[in-house]
């Protein structure tokens, strides 16, 4: 699966405490060895759907991954499939905050 980065995501992880920008890092490691559907069903990531929540500067729906216990990524999917990291957030409740539309 191809894996893209937005600025935001990788600003927030340079950002994020030790701990979190390695949970980051063990999480890209991840997505660039499993395709598609292991996505889908990965226990660990806990790849979910956010309903009403679109990515602003594309429209595409987006979905939120795991990072860590405490940490959420917001993602969405472009045709390939390619999977796009759009934000991190290091406090899960963060992620669910005004990108609603």
């Amino acid at each position: 699966m191809r894996i893209e980065v937005r600025p935001g995501f990788d600003e927030a992880v340079r950002a994020a405490e030790r701990p979190i920008r390695n949970a980051a890092a063990k999480t890209l490691r991840l997505l660039q060895e499993i395709e598609y559907r292991q996505l889908l069903s990965h226990p660990g990531l806990h790849f979910e759907k956010l309903h009403g929540f679109i990515e602003p500067e594309t429209g595409n729906q987006l979905y939120s991954i795991r990072i860590s216990g405490a940490a959420r990524a917001l993602v969405c999917l472009n045709d390939g499939p390619s999977l796009v990291l759009v934000t991190l957030h290091a406090r899960h409740d963060d992620a669910y905050r005004g990108i609603r539309l």
